[in-house]
């Protein structure tokens, strides 16, 4: 391994920086021995960095994200006027009148995080809302039709038909209601947890008259309109079951220039580990591997893997934190790890999530959810002047 090359006047302040930490001088040091080789491999200690997150303090809550009275954290996608019809859009009929909801589709825009993403993954209760606005005094049915699509997946939402809430009679002022589609009408979240690169929807609106007079009596009134949106509803209530997120990076600790003198080079390291313990207010555990990769040759050269960096936080029966999980992990990187840093250009991360109880129990992602993590640098450089 390459010796660093310190200045004399750095040593002197290096070994009166050792031994002040040791508490006490025990010999007498001829500084005329400096202008002989010297090596030094000491193993120092070093508060790296600490911290204390929530998930509000990561995501603040706007459009997409959403915190509940109980600070439930929810995902919101919203597609408005899916529907926008009125009498003339319906093809005639003397009892039934049909049209068409125009196909439509929601991106919700993860492709990029879906390619790196392998694993179980189940969203316990998704919903949709439909938020209509209905002035046709006849009766309504929709029939919505709508599939998930990832890779070469498909999941259909399985809905029946249903029917929408009629105006008052003869006033006919437009009505405003909800109707919601979850887990207990359809498939919605076996389609959810797929989980999706793009939701396609169409269907069709149909009105059934009263009466099979066709004269167009409702006419007179005022004109009947029909509008309607969804809404996505995703609340982070789930199961995790070694979901891995895997990506590869540029080599970002190679140096670039292995001829020249750089005392931050890995290289010059016999040890270089990272202590980290952590007090784990979220229900999720998370592994690490680090991976040294040779595109050239599609091979992995080294890996240093982190199991447990985080263990996940018990909950009750209904999937709520109940106490902090407190856990201690090492991160080692040794010397023939450090071998093969300037031997390769890419490093392939992977991470690992497990939800409590490796992804048996339902749980509950709560913005006040806090990590309080402490992490120490141990290093022993290889020094020789």
């Amino acid at each position: 391994m390459r010796k660093i090359k310190i200045k004399r006047s750095f040593l002197l302040i290096l070994i009166a920086l050792l031994l002040s930490i040791s508490g006490c001088i025990k010999e007498t040091y001829n500084m005329n021995m400096l202008s002989k080789k010297t090596h030094l491999s000491p193993t120092l200690a070093i508060s790296a960095v600490k911290g204390d997150i929530s998930f509000s303090d990561a995501v603040k809550p706007n459009d997409t994200i959403v915190f509940d009275q109980n600070k439930l954290v929810t995902f919101v996608f919203k597609k408005e006027s899916i529907i926008d019809l009125k009498a003339t859009d319906f093809a005639k009929g003397t009892v039934v009148k049909t049209a068409l909801i125009e196909p439509g589709s929601f991106n919700p825009d993860i492709n990029k995080v879906l390619s790196h993403i392998s694993g179980d993954f189940k969203v316990i209760s998704p919903s949709i809302k439909f938020s209509y606005t209905n002035a046709f005094p006849d009766s309504v049915k929709i029939n919505l039709k709508a599939s998930a699509s990832r890779s070469k997946t498909t999941i259909n939402l399985n809905l029946l038909p249903f029917g929408l809430v009629k105006p008052n009679i003869p006033v006919q002022q437009p009505v405003s209601a909800v109707y919601v589609i979850d887990k207990n009408n359809s498939n919605i979240s076996d389609l959810i947890s797929l989980p999706p690169e793009i939701i396609n929807y169409s269907g069709t609106v149909t009105l059934t008259a009263s009466t099979k007079s066709d004269s167009g009596e409702t006419d007179a009134l005022a004109p009947p309109h029909l509008t309607g949106s969804l809404e996505i509803d995703i609340p982070m209530e789930l199961k995790i079951n070694n979901l891995q997120y895997t990506d590869t990076v540029d080599n970002f600790i190679k140096n670039d220039k292995p001829g020249s003198d750089n005392p931050a080079d890995p290289a010059n390291f016999d040890l270089l580990r990272v202590n980290l313990s952590a007090k784990n207010g979220f229900p999720l555990g998370v592994s690490v591997k680090m991976s040294l990769y040779d595109s050239s040759t599609k091979t992995i050269k080294s890996t240093v893997d982190a199991v447990g960096i985080l263990t996940p936080a018990p909950v009750d029966s209904n999937g709520k934190v109940t106490a902090v999980s407190e856990s201690t992990a090492v991160i080692e990187f040794t010397q023939s790890f450090f071998s093969y840093v300037n031997k390769t250009d890419k490093i392939i991360f992977r991470f690992t999530l497990n939800s409590t109880g490796a992804g048996t129990q339902n749980v509950k992602i709560y913005s006040d959810y806090r990590l309080n993590f402490n992490a120490a640098l141990v290093v022993k450089p290889d020094i020789n002047l």
